[in-house]
């Protein structure tokens, strides 16, 4: 199990290269970050709000969890 950072506000949290493995992100603000390298396999990511965030290298995102996520067209999610 990850951590619990659900409802966090993270907008101010360096997490390039984070172990979020597991973690729970419900409702978590992430806006304008980059998750380059952050290994978010089994991360729990409804509701957190990735608007204009950098999820583009992020490691084992899914589909579900990038469908699960508030985002707009300032979003960077992979190819």
């Amino acid at each position: 199990h990850g951590a619990d950072l659900s409802g966090k506000d993270l907008r101010e949290t360096d997490l390039r290269g984070a172990n979020l493995r597991g973690a729970r992100l419900i409702a978590a603000d992430l806006r304008g970050l980059s998750l380059e390298l952050s290994d978010l396999a089994g991360a729990d990511l409804r509701d957190a709000d990735v608007r204009g965030a950098d999820l583009s290298r992020a490691l084992f995102l899914t589909r579900p969890q990038m469908q699960a996520v508030r985002r707009d067209a300032t979003t960077k999610l992979p190819r």
